[in-house]
């Protein structure tokens, strides 16, 4: 049976949820090198890697974060209520810096990209750095994770190192008399032919 109510009547069983109460907090955001401490408002339950925007009361900045850690007394959880939060820990994700290494023989080269949190990175795909083209062949997330599969696309944001190879090739090294000959890319086969009928030619 329904109940008709007259207008200004209001049912007992109409119930009203309340919006969680927004609470300002601290939250150190690591940008690059720097620790920014902000203040911001927050509502309702705070995990790790929640993205949102913080929104300094003071300075008026904003930055879009990913929540790192979350401070509650003198412990470190995983997820709290804003209102039992002291301190979140996050880092900025609007734009990071990338790390990438780059391996040949015993020398390891690493070099660093500034882009924006959102740009993806494709394991078997070129990416250029400093004016050279590397390969990307694995990727280290920031959960500790190795990627390596071609065609996996990974965000920036996510991203704590890239492995590459410059495709350079090393030059064959022969001997010749207790002498170290090296043969570079830009010799021909006919050069090579040609040697042999030289004196001190290479011997097989």
């Amino acid at each position: 049976m329904n109940t008709i109510l007259e207008p200004g009547e209001r049912s007992s069983f109409i119930h009203t949820e309340k919006k969680p109460r927004k609470v300002q907090k601290r939250v150190i955001v690591s940008k690059g090198e720097k620790s920014l401490h902000m203040q911001t408002l927050l509502s309702g339950m705070i995990n790790v890697g929640d993205e949102f925007i913080v929104d300094d009361e003071k300075s008026g900045e904003a930055y879009h974060v990913s929540v790192s850690s979350i401070e509650v007394g003198d412990k470190r959880q995983e997820s709290a209520q804003a209102e039992e939060i002291k301190t979140i820990w996050a880092r900025a994700i609007d734009e990071v810096i990338v790390k990438i290494a780059v391996s040949r023989k015993e020398t390891t080269k690493s070099f660093e990209m500034k882009v924006p949190g959102d740009r993806e990175f494709i394991i078997g795909d070129k990416v250029e750095v400093s004016g050279r083209k590397l390969k990307i062949v694995r990727i280290k997330i920031r959960d500790g994770a190795f990627k390596s599969r071609n065609g996996i696309s990974i965000m920036a944001k996510d991203i704590k190192r890239i492995y590459g190879e410059s495709g350079e090739k090393i030059p064959m090294v022969l001997s010749k008399k207790g002498e170290r000959v090296v043969i570079k890319k830009r010799d021909s086969v006919w050069s090579l032919k040609r040697s042999k009928t030289e004196p001190d030619a290479i011997k097989s």
